[in-house]
């Protein structure tokens, strides 16, 4: 059992992929409380599958502000340990909204990341050879994301951002997190935070 979850709250935002699955699978295992946000009922009753009594589901589109809102207004000072941010894996087409939801989301649950061992990871993928501008511009503003956001929460909470290869099947990236998740999340308001980890091919 991992040390570094063990008891821990751990949300999930965009959870109903591959990656989403494994890694809710993973921290179910390690002894976290998930919960695991999904716009579609069904994605998210097929996450929770495997560990019914560890994971928890709720409906909310986490590329939408206002939901993101609501969910921070619910939870208030409720203690989260970690926010997982997998929008730019399960919404690869929408990299506006993905880009504005994260710190949208996490600066909504806030006042949670304070109370808990407020641990915050986004999770993109690199642009593969020949992406056109737009890509490498999305790519940039990810890469950046972490450390304006570390900027403005201090020492509320420690924000990283995790750069899959570009290459490689997307139902492996999520046993290919699973080790720097659990490298980020084994000691209390500890280790890196502000920065980009950038992961080899799966």
């Amino acid at each position: 059992m991992n040390g570094g979850l063990s008891d821990k709250t751990v949300m999930i935002a965009a959870a109903g992929c591959d990656a989403g699955r494994c890694l809710a699978d993973a921290c179910a295992q390690a002894g976290a409380r998930v919960v695991v946000l999904e716009q579609t009922a069904s994605r998210a009753r097929a996450v929770a599958r495997a560990w019914p009594d560890r994971i928890e589901t709720l409906g909310l589109n986490a590329l939408r502000p206002d939901h993101c809102d609501r969910l921070g207004a619910v939870w208030d000072a409720t203690p989260l340990d970690l926010l997982l941010h997998l929008q730019p894996l399960r919404m690869p087409r929408r990299p506006g909204a993905a880009i504005s939801a994260i710190p949208a989301l996490s600066r909504a649950l806030l006042p949670g990341l304070a109370a808990g061992a407020g641990r915050v990871i986004a999770v993109f993928r690199a642009p593969g050879p020949g992406a056109r501008a737009e890509g490498l511009a999305y790519d940039a503003a990810m890469c950046a994301l972490a450390g304006h956001m570390q900027e403005e929460f201090g020492n509320r909470a420690m924000v990283n951002a995790l750069r899959l290869a570009p290459e490689g099947a997307e139902c492996s990236c999520g046993a290919r997190l699973w080790p720097a998740v659990a490298m980020l999340t084994a000691g209390e308001r500890a280790g890196p935070c502000g920065s980009v980890l950038h992961l080899g091919p799966e």
